[in-house]
Protein backbone atom coordinates (compact mmCIF):
# COMPACT_ATOMS: atom_id res chain seq x y z
CA UNK A 1 0.00 0.00 0.00
CA UNK A 2 1.34 3.43 -0.91
CA UNK A 3 1.87 5.71 2.05
CA UNK A 4 1.49 9.46 1.90
CA UNK A 5 3.85 11.40 4.12
CA UNK A 6 2.29 14.56 5.51
CA UNK A 7 4.60 17.16 6.98
CA UNK A 8 2.94 19.12 9.79
CA UNK A 9 5.26 21.99 8.99
CA UNK A 10 3.75 22.35 5.53
CA UNK A 11 0.08 21.86 6.40
CA UNK A 12 -1.91 24.36 8.48
CA UNK A 13 -4.64 23.43 10.92
CA UNK A 14 -7.63 24.07 8.59
CA UNK A 15 -6.04 21.72 6.03
CA UNK A 16 -5.47 19.10 8.71
CA UNK A 17 -9.09 19.46 9.80
CA UNK A 18 -10.27 18.88 6.25
CA UNK A 19 -7.98 15.84 5.89
CA UNK A 20 -9.34 14.45 9.16
CA UNK A 21 -12.90 15.15 8.04
CA UNK A 22 -12.42 13.25 4.78
CA UNK A 23 -10.64 10.41 6.60
CA UNK A 24 -13.49 10.11 9.11
CA UNK A 25 -16.02 10.15 6.29
CA UNK A 26 -14.10 7.38 4.50
CA UNK A 27 -13.89 5.29 7.67
CA UNK A 28 -17.59 5.88 8.31
CA UNK A 29 -18.53 4.68 4.82
CA UNK A 30 -16.18 1.69 5.05
CA UNK A 31 -17.46 0.62 8.44
CA UNK A 32 -21.15 1.08 7.63
CA UNK A 33 -20.77 -0.87 4.40
CA UNK A 34 -19.39 -3.92 6.23
CA UNK A 35 -21.30 -3.83 9.51
CA UNK A 36 -25.00 -3.97 10.24
CA UNK A 37 -26.13 -0.74 11.89
CA UNK A 38 -27.33 -0.87 15.45
CA UNK A 39 -31.01 -0.10 16.17
CA UNK A 40 -32.03 3.47 16.90
CA UNK A 41 -33.45 2.37 20.26
CA UNK A 42 -29.99 1.34 21.48
CA UNK A 43 -28.57 4.88 21.26
CA UNK A 44 -27.63 6.14 24.75
CA UNK A 45 -30.23 8.41 26.30
CA UNK A 46 -32.75 8.95 29.03
CA UNK A 47 -35.31 6.34 29.97
CA UNK A 48 -38.89 7.25 29.05
CA UNK A 49 -42.39 6.87 30.39
CA UNK A 50 -45.53 6.48 28.26
CA UNK A 51 -46.70 9.85 26.90
CA UNK A 52 -44.39 11.83 29.20
CA UNK A 53 -41.21 10.56 27.58
CA UNK A 54 -38.11 11.57 29.63
CA UNK A 55 -39.70 14.57 31.36
CA UNK A 56 -39.57 12.98 34.80
CA UNK A 57 -35.77 13.24 34.75
CA UNK A 58 -36.04 17.04 34.79
CA UNK A 59 -38.46 17.41 37.67
CA UNK A 60 -37.28 19.43 40.70
CA UNK A 61 -35.86 17.37 43.60
CA UNK A 62 -37.01 13.94 42.36
CA UNK A 63 -35.61 14.16 38.83
CA UNK A 64 -32.19 12.63 38.22
CA UNK A 65 -31.07 15.68 36.23
CA UNK A 66 -33.25 18.39 37.72
CA UNK A 67 -34.83 21.33 35.91
CA UNK A 68 -32.72 22.87 33.17
CA UNK A 69 -32.85 26.65 32.88
CA UNK A 70 -31.84 26.93 29.22
CA UNK A 71 -31.22 24.81 26.14
CA UNK A 72 -27.53 25.35 26.78
CA UNK A 73 -27.87 23.80 30.24
CA UNK A 74 -29.82 20.87 28.78
CA UNK A 75 -27.20 20.35 26.07
CA UNK A 76 -24.42 20.31 28.65
CA UNK A 77 -26.05 17.88 31.05
CA UNK A 78 -26.89 15.45 28.23
CA UNK A 79 -23.35 15.61 26.87
CA UNK A 80 -21.81 15.11 30.30
CA UNK A 81 -24.00 12.07 30.95
CA UNK A 82 -24.19 10.36 27.57
CA UNK A 83 -21.51 11.63 25.23
CA UNK A 84 -21.60 12.73 21.61
CA UNK A 85 -24.88 11.10 20.53
CA UNK A 86 -28.02 11.17 22.69
CA UNK A 87 -31.57 9.95 22.09
CA UNK A 88 -34.67 11.46 23.71
CA UNK A 89 -37.97 9.66 23.20
CA UNK A 90 -41.01 11.62 22.07
CA UNK A 91 -42.79 13.85 24.56
CA UNK A 92 -46.56 14.29 24.22
CA UNK A 93 -46.66 12.79 20.72
CA UNK A 94 -43.59 14.70 19.49
CA UNK A 95 -41.04 13.01 17.27
CA UNK A 96 -37.99 11.40 18.85
CA UNK A 97 -35.03 13.74 19.36
CA UNK A 98 -31.44 12.94 18.48
CA UNK A 99 -28.80 15.33 19.79
CA UNK A 100 -25.50 15.16 17.88
CA UNK A 101 -22.44 16.81 19.40
CA UNK A 102 -20.00 16.01 16.61
CA UNK A 103 -20.41 18.68 13.90
CA UNK A 104 -19.29 16.17 11.28
CA UNK A 105 -22.22 13.93 12.21
CA UNK A 106 -25.01 16.49 11.89
CA UNK A 107 -23.31 18.03 8.87
CA UNK A 108 -23.48 14.61 7.24
CA UNK A 109 -27.18 14.18 8.08
CA UNK A 110 -28.21 17.71 7.06
CA UNK A 111 -26.41 17.60 3.72
CA UNK A 112 -27.78 14.18 2.84
CA UNK A 113 -31.39 15.37 3.12
CA UNK A 114 -33.51 16.42 0.14
CA UNK A 115 -33.50 19.83 -1.57
CA UNK A 116 -36.55 20.67 0.54
CA UNK A 117 -35.31 19.67 4.01
CA UNK A 118 -37.83 19.26 6.78
CA UNK A 119 -37.58 21.54 9.79
CA UNK A 120 -40.35 20.87 12.31
CA UNK A 121 -42.38 23.93 13.19
CA UNK A 122 -44.32 24.58 16.36
CA UNK A 123 -47.36 22.34 16.46
CA UNK A 124 -49.52 25.04 18.05
CA UNK A 125 -48.85 27.48 15.20
CA UNK A 126 -49.34 24.73 12.62
CA UNK A 127 -52.68 23.90 14.20
CA UNK A 128 -53.75 27.55 14.18
CA UNK A 129 -52.88 28.07 10.52
CA UNK A 130 -53.81 24.71 9.02
CA UNK A 131 -56.83 23.76 11.13
CA UNK A 132 -58.35 26.66 13.07
CA UNK A 133 -57.86 29.23 10.27
CA UNK A 134 -57.49 26.95 7.28
CA UNK A 135 -59.87 28.98 5.12
CA UNK A 136 -58.01 32.22 5.89
CA UNK A 137 -54.52 30.93 5.07
CA UNK A 138 -55.78 28.89 2.12
CA UNK A 139 -52.69 26.74 1.64
CA UNK A 140 -50.15 29.56 2.13
CA UNK A 141 -48.65 28.81 5.54
CA UNK A 142 -45.41 30.80 5.52
CA UNK A 143 -41.79 29.86 6.04
CA UNK A 144 -42.24 28.97 9.71
CA UNK A 145 -44.90 26.28 9.23
CA UNK A 146 -44.92 25.15 5.59
CA UNK A 147 -43.16 21.95 4.55
CA UNK A 148 -42.31 20.17 1.31
CA UNK A 149 -43.63 21.61 -1.94
CA UNK A 150 -45.58 24.37 -0.14
CA UNK A 151 -42.43 25.60 1.58
CA UNK A 152 -40.37 25.36 -1.61
CA UNK A 153 -42.96 27.37 -3.59
CA UNK A 154 -43.10 30.09 -0.91
CA UNK A 155 -39.33 30.34 -0.51
CA UNK A 156 -38.81 30.41 -4.29
CA UNK A 157 -41.06 33.46 -4.53
CA UNK A 158 -39.47 35.44 -1.70
CA UNK A 159 -35.80 34.53 -2.22
CA UNK A 160 -35.15 36.84 -5.19
CA UNK A 161 -36.31 39.83 -3.14
CA UNK A 162 -34.66 39.08 0.20
CA UNK A 163 -31.34 37.87 -1.18
CA UNK A 164 -30.57 40.74 -3.55
CA UNK A 165 -27.24 42.39 -2.68
CA UNK A 166 -28.82 45.82 -3.33
CA UNK A 167 -31.20 45.26 -0.41
CA UNK A 168 -28.67 46.78 1.99
CA UNK A 169 -28.28 49.97 -0.04
CA UNK A 170 -32.03 50.48 -0.39
CA UNK A 171 -32.86 50.48 3.32
CA UNK A 172 -29.75 52.05 4.84
CA UNK A 173 -30.99 55.70 4.85
CA UNK A 174 -34.32 54.94 6.51
CA UNK A 175 -32.83 52.52 9.04
CA UNK A 176 -30.23 55.15 9.91
CA UNK A 177 -33.03 57.59 10.72
CA UNK A 178 -34.76 55.05 12.93
CA UNK A 179 -31.49 54.33 14.76
CA UNK A 180 -30.97 58.08 15.26
CA UNK A 181 -34.38 58.27 16.95
CA UNK A 182 -33.44 55.51 19.40
CA UNK A 183 -30.10 57.15 20.20
CA UNK A 184 -31.95 60.42 20.86
CA UNK A 185 -34.25 58.62 23.31
CA UNK A 186 -31.24 57.08 25.06
CA UNK A 187 -29.60 60.51 25.24
CA UNK A 188 -32.65 61.85 27.08
CA UNK A 189 -32.50 59.00 29.59
CA UNK A 190 -28.72 58.65 30.00
CA UNK A 191 -28.69 60.58 33.29
CA UNK A 192 -31.61 58.57 34.68
CA UNK A 193 -30.02 55.13 34.75
CA UNK A 194 -32.84 53.50 36.71
CA UNK A 195 -35.50 54.53 34.18
CA UNK A 196 -33.31 53.67 31.23
CA UNK A 197 -32.68 50.13 32.45
CA UNK A 198 -36.31 49.68 33.40
CA UNK A 199 -37.34 50.67 29.88
CA UNK A 200 -34.33 49.29 28.00
CA UNK A 201 -35.99 46.14 26.70
CA UNK A 202 -39.09 48.09 25.69
CA UNK A 203 -37.04 50.72 23.81
CA UNK A 204 -34.98 48.13 21.93
CA UNK A 205 -38.13 46.21 21.02
CA UNK A 206 -39.83 49.34 19.68
CA UNK A 207 -36.75 50.14 17.58
CA UNK A 208 -36.71 46.57 16.27
CA UNK A 209 -40.39 46.63 15.27
CA UNK A 210 -40.08 50.08 13.69
CA UNK A 211 -37.13 48.85 11.62
CA UNK A 212 -38.63 45.59 10.42
CA UNK A 213 -41.97 47.29 9.71
CA UNK A 214 -40.29 49.85 7.46
CA UNK A 215 -38.41 47.15 5.57
CA UNK A 216 -41.51 45.01 5.15
CA UNK A 217 -44.19 47.64 4.63
CA UNK A 218 -42.29 50.62 3.23
CA UNK A 219 -43.32 53.14 5.87
CA UNK A 220 -42.80 53.87 9.55
CA UNK A 221 -45.49 52.97 12.08
CA UNK A 222 -44.62 55.35 14.93
CA UNK A 223 -43.15 52.98 17.54
CA UNK A 224 -40.62 55.57 18.71
CA UNK A 225 -43.05 58.46 19.09
CA UNK A 226 -43.10 60.01 22.56
CA UNK A 227 -46.90 59.93 22.72
CA UNK A 228 -47.32 56.27 21.75
CA UNK A 229 -50.33 54.96 23.69
CA UNK A 230 -50.48 51.60 25.43
CA UNK A 231 -53.36 50.47 23.19
CA UNK A 232 -51.62 51.53 19.98
CA UNK A 233 -51.54 48.70 17.39
CA UNK A 234 -47.73 48.80 17.43
CA UNK A 235 -47.72 48.00 21.15
CA UNK A 236 -50.23 45.23 20.48
CA UNK A 237 -47.80 43.60 18.04
CA UNK A 238 -44.99 43.81 20.60
CA UNK A 239 -47.16 42.27 23.31
CA UNK A 240 -48.34 39.49 20.98
CA UNK A 241 -44.78 38.57 20.03
CA UNK A 242 -43.83 38.19 23.70
CA UNK A 243 -46.99 36.21 24.53
CA UNK A 244 -46.32 33.85 21.62
CA UNK A 245 -42.89 33.01 23.04
CA UNK A 246 -44.23 32.58 26.57
CA UNK A 247 -47.21 30.38 25.69
CA UNK A 248 -45.33 28.38 23.04
CA UNK A 249 -42.59 27.54 25.53
CA UNK A 250 -45.15 26.26 28.02
CA UNK A 251 -47.16 24.31 25.44
CA UNK A 252 -44.42 22.85 23.27
CA UNK A 253 -41.62 22.21 25.77
CA UNK A 254 -43.36 21.51 29.06
CA UNK A 255 -45.95 18.92 30.11
CA UNK A 256 -49.23 20.11 28.67
CA UNK A 257 -52.02 17.91 27.27
CA UNK A 258 -53.26 20.46 24.73
CA UNK A 259 -52.98 17.85 21.95
CA UNK A 260 -55.74 15.87 23.67
CA UNK A 261 -58.00 18.71 24.78
CA UNK A 262 -57.81 22.54 24.63
CA UNK A 263 -56.11 23.72 27.81
CA UNK A 264 -56.45 27.31 29.10
CA UNK A 265 -52.94 28.25 27.93
CA UNK A 266 -53.65 26.76 24.51
CA UNK A 267 -56.79 28.89 24.20
CA UNK A 268 -54.80 31.99 25.21
CA UNK A 269 -52.20 31.28 22.53
CA UNK A 270 -54.86 30.84 19.85
CA UNK A 271 -56.36 34.21 20.85
CA UNK A 272 -52.90 35.78 20.73
CA UNK A 273 -52.31 34.48 17.21
CA UNK A 274 -55.71 35.84 16.21
CA UNK A 275 -54.93 39.26 17.68
CA UNK A 276 -51.51 39.34 16.03
CA UNK A 277 -52.96 38.44 12.63
CA UNK A 278 -55.73 41.04 12.89
CA UNK A 279 -53.34 43.77 14.05
CA UNK A 280 -50.71 43.08 11.39
CA UNK A 281 -53.55 43.09 8.84
CA UNK A 282 -54.25 46.74 9.75
CA UNK A 283 -50.68 47.75 8.92
CA UNK A 284 -50.62 45.62 5.77
CA UNK A 285 -53.91 47.14 4.60
CA UNK A 286 -52.52 50.65 5.12
CA UNK A 287 -49.35 49.74 3.23
CA UNK A 288 -51.40 48.46 0.29
CA UNK A 289 -53.50 51.65 0.31
CA UNK A 290 -50.40 53.84 0.14
CA UNK A 291 -49.02 51.74 -2.70
CA UNK A 292 -52.25 52.05 -4.70
CA UNK A 293 -52.52 55.81 -4.19
CA UNK A 294 -49.01 56.89 -5.07
CA UNK A 295 -47.25 57.28 -8.41
CA UNK A 296 -46.88 53.88 -10.06
CA UNK A 297 -43.66 54.83 -11.86
CA UNK A 298 -41.57 54.11 -8.75
CA UNK A 299 -38.25 52.42 -9.62
CA UNK A 300 -38.18 48.79 -8.54
CA UNK A 301 -35.22 49.39 -6.22
CA UNK A 302 -37.30 51.92 -4.24
CA UNK A 303 -40.20 49.56 -3.63
CA UNK A 304 -40.80 47.89 -0.27
CA UNK A 305 -40.71 44.15 0.15
CA UNK A 306 -44.50 43.90 0.31
CA UNK A 307 -44.86 45.97 -2.88
CA UNK A 308 -42.47 43.72 -4.76
CA UNK A 309 -44.19 40.57 -3.47
CA UNK A 310 -47.66 41.90 -4.31
CA UNK A 311 -46.61 41.87 -7.93
CA UNK A 312 -45.71 38.18 -7.58
CA UNK A 313 -48.36 36.68 -5.30
CA UNK A 314 -50.67 38.66 -2.99
CA UNK A 315 -51.17 35.81 -0.51
CA UNK A 316 -47.43 35.29 -0.21
CA UNK A 317 -46.94 39.06 0.24
CA UNK A 318 -49.44 39.25 3.10
CA UNK A 319 -48.06 36.13 4.83
CA UNK A 320 -44.45 37.29 4.53
CA UNK A 321 -45.29 40.69 5.98
CA UNK A 322 -47.16 39.02 8.84
CA UNK A 323 -44.24 36.74 9.65
CA UNK A 324 -41.82 39.68 9.61
CA UNK A 325 -44.01 41.53 12.11
CA UNK A 326 -44.11 38.42 14.32
CA UNK A 327 -40.62 36.92 14.08
CA UNK A 328 -38.52 40.02 13.42
CA UNK A 329 -39.04 41.78 16.74
CA UNK A 330 -37.57 39.86 19.67
CA UNK A 331 -34.94 38.10 17.56
CA UNK A 332 -33.14 41.27 16.46
CA UNK A 333 -33.75 42.90 19.84
CA UNK A 334 -31.96 40.05 21.62
CA UNK A 335 -29.07 40.19 19.14
CA UNK A 336 -28.58 43.93 19.71
CA UNK A 337 -28.60 43.47 23.48
CA UNK A 338 -26.08 40.65 23.11
CA UNK A 339 -23.67 42.86 21.17
CA UNK A 340 -24.17 45.85 23.47
CA UNK A 341 -23.64 43.83 26.64
CA UNK A 342 -20.42 42.27 25.37
CA UNK A 343 -19.08 45.68 24.38
CA UNK A 344 -20.09 47.10 27.76
CA UNK A 345 -18.08 44.50 29.70
CA UNK A 346 -15.16 44.67 27.26
CA UNK A 347 -14.22 48.37 27.12
CA UNK A 348 -11.06 47.73 25.08
CA UNK A 349 -13.09 46.13 22.31
CA UNK A 350 -15.60 48.97 22.53
CA UNK A 351 -12.82 51.53 22.16
CA UNK A 352 -11.38 49.71 19.19
CA UNK A 353 -14.81 49.59 17.55
CA UNK A 354 -15.34 53.32 18.18
CA UNK A 355 -12.05 54.10 16.45
CA UNK A 356 -13.15 52.10 13.41
CA UNK A 357 -16.57 53.81 13.34
CA UNK A 358 -15.03 57.28 13.49
CA UNK A 359 -12.72 56.59 10.55
CA UNK A 360 -15.74 55.51 8.43
CA UNK A 361 -13.42 53.36 6.32
CA UNK A 362 -14.45 49.84 7.28
CA UNK A 363 -16.92 47.67 9.17
CA UNK A 364 -14.62 44.68 9.65
CA UNK A 365 -14.31 44.97 13.40
CA UNK A 366 -18.01 45.79 13.77
CA UNK A 367 -18.96 42.65 11.85
CA UNK A 368 -16.51 40.65 13.97
CA UNK A 369 -18.08 42.02 17.18
CA UNK A 370 -21.53 40.93 16.00
CA UNK A 371 -20.31 37.44 15.06
CA UNK A 372 -18.55 37.03 18.38
CA UNK A 373 -21.53 38.25 20.42
CA UNK A 374 -23.84 35.81 18.60
CA UNK A 375 -21.36 33.00 19.18
CA UNK A 376 -21.54 33.62 22.92
CA UNK A 377 -25.23 34.59 23.12
CA UNK A 378 -27.09 33.36 20.03
CA UNK A 379 -30.76 34.09 19.55
CA UNK A 380 -31.43 30.37 19.16
CA UNK A 381 -29.34 27.72 20.92
CA UNK A 382 -29.65 24.96 18.34
CA UNK A 383 -30.50 24.04 14.76
CA UNK A 384 -32.99 21.34 13.91
CA UNK A 385 -33.89 19.09 11.00
CA UNK A 386 -36.35 16.19 10.74
CA UNK A 387 -35.03 13.18 8.84
CA UNK A 388 -36.93 12.08 5.74
CA UNK A 389 -34.77 9.03 5.00
CA UNK A 390 -32.52 6.52 6.73
CA UNK A 391 -29.11 7.69 7.97
CA UNK A 392 -26.28 5.86 9.68
CA UNK A 393 -24.50 7.88 12.37
CA UNK A 394 -21.78 6.40 14.57
CA UNK A 395 -22.96 2.93 13.62
CA UNK A 396 -26.62 3.56 14.53
CA UNK A 397 -29.53 3.51 12.09
CA UNK A 398 -31.46 6.78 12.22
CA UNK A 399 -34.93 6.29 10.68
CA UNK A 400 -37.12 8.92 9.00
CA UNK A 401 -39.13 11.19 11.28
CA UNK A 402 -36.42 11.87 13.88
CA UNK A 403 -35.66 15.46 14.92
CA UNK A 404 -31.88 15.85 14.70
CA UNK A 405 -30.59 18.70 16.83
CA UNK A 406 -27.23 20.45 16.56
CA UNK A 407 -26.52 22.15 19.94
CA UNK A 408 -24.57 25.03 18.40
CA UNK A 409 -24.43 27.31 21.45
CA UNK A 410 -22.97 24.56 23.62
CA UNK A 411 -20.45 23.54 20.97
CA UNK A 412 -19.43 27.16 20.41
CA UNK A 413 -18.36 27.42 24.05
CA UNK A 414 -16.16 24.29 24.03
CA UNK A 415 -12.40 24.85 24.07
CA UNK A 416 -11.97 21.98 21.61
CA UNK A 417 -13.54 24.27 19.01
CA UNK A 418 -12.42 27.76 20.06
CA UNK A 419 -9.47 28.94 22.15
CA UNK A 420 -10.70 30.83 25.24
CA UNK A 421 -14.29 30.02 24.25
CA UNK A 422 -15.97 32.04 27.00
CA UNK A 423 -14.08 35.23 26.22
CA UNK A 424 -15.36 37.94 23.88
CA UNK A 425 -12.61 38.06 21.26
CA UNK A 426 -13.78 39.62 17.98
CA UNK A 427 -10.18 39.23 16.78
CA UNK A 428 -10.77 35.51 16.22
CA UNK A 429 -12.89 36.41 13.16
CA UNK A 430 -10.11 38.61 11.75
CA UNK A 431 -7.02 36.56 12.62
CA UNK A 432 -4.67 35.17 9.97
CA UNK A 433 -4.66 31.45 9.27
CA UNK A 434 -1.36 31.08 11.08
CA UNK A 435 -2.86 32.52 14.28
CA UNK A 436 -4.12 29.89 16.81
CA UNK A 437 -7.13 32.16 17.33
CA UNK A 438 -8.20 31.85 13.68
CA UNK A 439 -11.88 30.86 13.47
CA UNK A 440 -11.25 28.58 10.50
CA UNK A 441 -9.50 26.11 12.78
CA UNK A 442 -12.86 24.74 13.81
CA UNK A 443 -15.60 23.02 11.82
CA UNK A 444 -17.75 25.57 9.94
CA UNK A 445 -20.94 23.96 11.25
CA UNK A 446 -20.13 24.63 14.92
CA UNK A 447 -21.39 28.22 14.97
CA UNK A 448 -24.52 28.85 12.90
CA UNK A 449 -26.52 31.73 14.47
CA UNK A 450 -28.67 32.18 11.36
CA UNK A 451 -29.17 28.53 10.57
CA UNK A 452 -27.83 26.43 7.73
CA UNK A 453 -28.51 25.86 4.05
CA UNK A 454 -31.73 26.56 2.20
CA UNK A 455 -33.69 26.79 5.46
CA UNK A 456 -31.41 29.39 7.00
CA UNK A 457 -32.89 32.70 8.15
CA UNK A 458 -34.18 34.55 5.10
CA UNK A 459 -33.96 37.88 6.92
CA UNK A 460 -30.27 37.57 7.78
CA UNK A 461 -29.08 40.47 5.61
CA UNK A 462 -31.77 42.76 6.95
CA UNK A 463 -31.11 41.77 10.57
CA UNK A 464 -27.36 42.30 10.22
CA UNK A 465 -27.94 45.66 8.56
CA UNK A 466 -30.24 46.82 11.37
CA UNK A 467 -27.73 45.75 14.03
CA UNK A 468 -24.73 47.29 12.24
CA UNK A 469 -26.42 50.65 11.77
CA UNK A 470 -27.63 50.88 15.36
CA UNK A 471 -24.25 49.84 16.78
CA UNK A 472 -22.49 52.47 14.66
CA UNK A 473 -24.81 55.18 15.98
CA UNK A 474 -24.73 54.12 19.63
CA UNK A 475 -21.00 53.47 19.98
CA UNK A 476 -20.11 56.64 18.07
CA UNK A 477 -22.09 58.90 20.41
CA UNK A 478 -22.23 57.01 23.70
CA UNK A 479 -19.89 55.07 25.95
CA UNK A 480 -21.71 52.07 27.38
CA UNK A 481 -20.77 50.23 30.55
CA UNK A 482 -22.30 47.52 32.76
CA UNK A 483 -22.50 48.21 36.48
CA UNK A 484 -23.98 45.01 37.88
CA UNK A 485 -23.43 41.23 38.07
CA UNK A 486 -23.16 39.16 34.86
CA UNK A 487 -26.29 39.15 32.74
CA UNK A 488 -28.52 36.09 33.08
CA UNK A 489 -30.04 34.15 30.19
CA UNK A 490 -33.23 32.11 30.07
CA UNK A 491 -35.06 30.25 27.33
CA UNK A 492 -38.56 30.99 26.06
CA UNK A 493 -38.25 29.17 22.73
CA UNK A 494 -35.64 31.82 21.91
CA UNK A 495 -32.93 32.82 24.32
CA UNK A 496 -33.97 35.79 26.45
CA UNK A 497 -32.01 38.07 28.76
CA UNK A 498 -33.37 38.29 32.27
CA UNK A 499 -33.95 41.60 33.98
CA UNK A 500 -32.71 43.69 35.66
CA UNK A 501 -30.32 45.39 33.24
CA UNK A 502 -27.33 47.38 34.47
CA UNK A 503 -26.39 49.46 31.43
CA UNK A 504 -24.93 52.93 31.88
CA UNK A 505 -24.67 55.34 28.94
CA UNK A 506 -22.40 58.37 28.92
CA UNK A 507 -22.15 60.87 26.10
CA UNK A 508 -18.79 60.93 24.33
Amino acid sequence: MMKLALSSSRINKPQLLEINRLSNKYLHLRNTSTQSPKPFETIPGLSSLPILGPLHHFLPIVGSLGPQRTFYDLSKVLYDNFGSIVRLSGIFARADFLVLYDPEDYDQVYRAEDVTPSRPGFQTLIYYRTELKKSVYDGVYGLTTAEGAQWRDFRTKVNPIFLKPKLVKIYTPALSGIADDLVTRFMKLKDDTATLNKNFDEEITKWSLESVAFVGLGSRIGCLEDDLKDDDPANTLILCAKEVLEYTWDLEFKPNPWRYFPTPSFKKLMRTYERQWDTSALFIKEAKRQIEERDHDVPDEDKSIIEKLLAVDEKVAVMMANEMLLAGIDTVGFAVTSVLYNLAINPEAQGKLREEILTEKSKRYLKACIKEALRLYPVVSANLRRTTKDHIVKGYLIPPGVDVMAPNEFLSKMDKHYPSPNEFLPERWLAEKSDPLYYGNTHPMVTQPFGFGVRSCIGRRIAELEIEILMQKLIRDLHVSWTGPPIQVGTKVLNVFKKPYYFKFEQI
